[in-house]
C-alpha cells in the first residue's frame, strides 16, 4: 500500500515547479544551480519528497524566491506592499527604517 502523500509536500513541489517553468529552466538546469539532482528535484515537485531547511534556502537562492513563498504562498497583498517600498531603500539605510518600524509596533503594543 503506498503511503499518502502530504500537503505540505506538494504545496511546496507545485510552487518548485512553477517557479521552474516560469523560469524556463529545465530540471537539470535547476540541479546545477541548487545543487540537487534532477531525479531529486522531480521526486519533490511531485510531492513525493520533502524538503530539509538547507534544501528550501537552496532552492530558495537557486529560484531567487523567499523561502516563505516556498512554505506559505503568495504573500497578502499588504506584505508585498511593505516589501517593494523596503525593496526601494538603499541597503545601507534599511536597518534605520527597520529601527522605526520596531518603535512604532513597540509603541501600538503598550497602547492597548
Amino acid at each position: 500500500m503506498p503511503r499518502a502523500l502530504k500537503n505540505i509536500n506538494l504545496e511546496v513541489g507545485a510552487r518548485i515547479k512553477r517557479q521552474r517553468l516560469a523560469q524556463k529552466l529545465t530540471r537539470e538546469q535547476l540541479a546545477s544551480l541548487s545543487g540537487y539532482s534532477a531525479n531529486f528535484i522531480q521526486e519533490v515537485e511531485r510531492g513525493r519528497s520533502g524538503l530539509s531547511s538547507e534544501s528550501i534556502r537552496a532552492f530558495s537562492v537557486a529560484l531567487k524566491i523567499s523561502c516563505d513563498y516556498l512554505l506559505f504562498g503568495d504573500m497578502s497583498e499588504g506584505y508585498g506592499y511593505l516589501l517593494s517600498k523596503l525593496d526601494a531603500i538603499p541597503q545601507a539605510k534599511r536597518k534605520y527604517v527597520i529601527e522605526i518600524i520596531e518603535a512604532a509596533i513597540q509603541c501600538a503594543n503598550t497602547q492597548e
